[in-house]
């Protein structure tokens, strides 16, 4: 019988600076990793929060309208974290849109709760459901400090919305916003090949 035939030498693919290259690339997207992870708890939390508010919201339409939003909102930074992760240039920028949203949504909400308030409180309301309160008079001045606490406490929950609305959501966005910079210089530095090799392993 014959030989096995010639032998062939194989050569590895790639070299040495191939592998410094993806070793770069995966150095460099750790910001971009960082995102990822805070874009997947946020869009699970605003997901979450809106999902689980929908049975007490039947009845209200604001509310009902406020928690499909919501639970909008959270769907879409969800499918724009997967965009990120691939690093989809244009992701930061939609995140940032997305918190932006998120934070008129609040906004709005609380600026229409503020505006609908009923002009009687809960205090009130069961004041003139207690038979014993209105069959003694007396007692509805000794409730006026409760009625006014309620009224400034409801009004000091949805100010506080608004005031945590423009920080957080707005602060979220700038911190989305500055991931963009970072994700172009990337691109700029990093070959296509390489690139891709990311994608296909972190997509």
């Amino acid at each position: 019988m014959g030989g096995d035939g010639p032998a062939h030498e194989t050569q590895p693919p790639l070299g040495d600076r191939d592998f410094d290259q993806i070793r770069m690339v995966v150095q460099r997207a750790k910001p971009i990793e960082k995102a990822v992870r805070y874009a997947h708890f946020s869009g699970w939390t605003t997901l979450l929060a809106g999902v689980l508010s929908i049975p007490f919201a039947f009845g209200n339409t604001p509310m009902l309208i406020f928690t499909v939003v919501l639970a909008g909102i959270g769907t879409r930074e969800l499918t724009l974290r997967r965009s990120l992760k691939s690093l989809d240039q244009a992701a930061p920028t939609k995140l940032a849109i997305n918190q932006l949203m998120l934070g008129g949504v609040l906004m709005i909400y609380a600026v229409f709760m503020l505006l609908s308030a009923p002009a009687e409180t809960m205090v009130e309301s069961a004041m003139n459901a207690d038979p014993m309160m209105q069959s003694a008079p007396e007692l509805n001045g000794m409730m006026d400090d409760l009625i006014q606490l309620e009224q400034v406490a409801t009004a000091l929950i949805y100010v506080g919305m608004i005031v945590m609305a423009v920080f957080f959501q707005g602060g979220t966005a700038l911190y989305y916003f500055f991931k963009g910079p970072k994700l172009r210089k990337l691109h700029n530095e990093t070959p296509d090949w390489v690139i891709r090799v990311y994608q296909t392993v972190h997509g």
